[in-house]
């Protein structure tokens, strides 16, 4: 009888793997299509949160998602202050640790576009920056939410 691999490579980490090879191969060129797919996936990701959590702001729906990343085994945790979101992540979903930080900030569209589906924002009116990146061989991931 053949037994599962328990160190299989879940789907997120293959599409991390996938990303990095691409811009590896090709350069600064597959980055805004990363981006424009990623976030699409995001938005629709948001769409059915939205119905879960119903947050009535930024707060409320950035405590939720580190609820949901820290029981999804993705450590992590936020502060808010003056109604920005300063998110830390201890482990990346996509497996690229030490690659490309271009590639996290193209990845990460999705998160982008996951709180402006959330909240119900116009598209331009969510921004999250990054200010330390594990793909780039930073200790942790740190980002800032904030609303336009």
């Amino acid at each position: 009888m053949k037994t599962m691999n328990k160190e299989r490579t879940d789907m997120q980490v293959l599409q991390g793997r996938l990303c990095v090879t691409l811009y590896e191969k090709l350069g600064d060129q597959v980055l805004p299509v990363m981006e424009e797919i990623y976030g699409q996936y995001g938005f629709e990701v948001g769409l059915g949160l939205k119905e879960k959590w119903k947050p009535s702001g930024l707060a409320e729906a950035i405590k939720a998602f580190v609820e949901m990343c820290n029981v999804n085994g993705l450590p992590s945790e936020v502060e808010m202050r003056d109604g920005v979101a300063h998110w830390t992540g201890y482990r990346c979903p996509f497996g690229i640790e030490n690659t490309h930080r271009p590639v996290c900030e193209a990845l990460m569209a999705m998160d982008r576009e996951m709180f402006r589906a959330v909240l119900g924002v116009d598209k331009g009116r969510m921004d999250f920056t990054i200010d330390k990146c594990l793909a780039a061989g930073d200790d942790c991931c740190k980002g800032i939410f904030r609303l336009l």
